[in-house]
C-alpha cells in the first residue's frame, strides 16, 4: 500500500511503500469489465492500477489474455443434467448462449472475429453432443444442431445490442429505428421487444420444431 511521508515536514510528501499486488484473475476481470471486444492492454492495466507492462508480465499477448477470458466465460456454462432429453439440452444450450452474451459484454462481437473462440468450449460441446448422442444422434448432426443454434443466438444478440445501444444524444438505436421508419405503414413493427430476447426463443422453438423432423450433418 503507498503511503505519503513528509519531507522533515516542509517538503511535498512522497509515495513509499509496496506496489499493490495483482493477479491473473484480477487481469482477467478488468478485462471483461473493459468489455472482450475492445479492451487494450493499456485501458486493463489503468483498471488494474499498474503499468502496462506489468500486465505483459502475465499475458504476453493480448491473444493470450482474450484466451483467458474466454475460458473464465466457458467455466460458468451450465451443461445438461444426466438423463436430460434432447429438448431440454438444445433450450438450455440456448439459454446458455444468451446468458453468457449478457455476462460477458462484447463476447458475441469476439466470436465472430476471433476463430480460435470457438475451441475454448470443446469440453462444453463435447458434453452436450453426449446427450443428443445418447438420444440416436450421430456427432455430426448434433454439431448441426449446435452450430445453428448456437449462430443464431450470438447472432440475435448482436442485433439486441445494436437496438440497445445509446449514442452520444442519448437515443437507443431502436429509438433511431422508428425515426428513420416514420409513422407511415411498413412491414417492420419496431417495439421493445427488439431489445430482449422474444424473438430469439420464437426462432429456437422453431428450430427444436424442425429437429423434430429431420436432423442434418454438419
Amino acid at each position: 500500500m503507498y503511503t505519503a511521508v513528509g519531507d522533515g515536514g516542509t517538503g511535498p510528501g512522497r509515495k513509499v511503500g509496496r506496489k499493490p499486488a495483482f493477479d491473473a484473475e484480477d487481469v482477467v476481470a478488468a478485462a471483461i469489465a473493459e468489455g472482450l471486444d475492445r479492451f487494450t492492454m493499456a485501458a486493463v492495466a489503468a483498471r488494474v492500477g499498474v503499468v502496462t507492462a506489468a500486465i505483459y508480465r502475465l499475458f504476453p499477448s493480448r491473444d493470450q489474455l482474450v484466451l483467458a477470458c474466454l475460458d473464465t466465460a466457458a467455466a460458468t456454462i451450465a451443461t445438461p443434467p444426466e438423463g436430460a432429453g434432447w429438448r431440454e439440452a438444445l433450450h438450455l444450450w440456448a439459454d446458455e448462449c444468451w446468458r453468457v452474451c449478457e455476462d460477458f459484454p462484447g463476447l458475441s462481437r469476439l466470436v465472430y472475429s476471433f476463430p480460435p473462440a470457438f475451441t475454448r468450449i470443446e469440453d462444453v460441446l463435447a458434453a452436450y453432443s453426449a446427450t443428443l448422442m445418447a438420444h440416436g444422434r450421430t456427432p455430426r448432426q448434433a454439431m448441426f444442431a449446435l452450430d445453428f443454434i448456437g449462430d443464431t443466438v450470438f447472432a440475435s444478440h448482436l442485433g439486441v445490442e445494436a437496438m440497445r445501444m445509446v449514442d452520444d444524444e442519448g437515443a437507443r438505436g431502436l429509438d433511431r429505428v422508428r425515426e428513420v421508419l416514420g409513422d407511415g405503414p411498413t412491414v417492420l413493427q419496431p417495439d421493445e421487444s427488439w431489445t430482449g430476447r422474444a424473438a430469439l426463443d420464437t426462432k429456437i422453438d422453431f428450430i427444436v420444431a424442425g429437429l423434430d423432423r429431420s436432423w442434418p450433418e454438419l
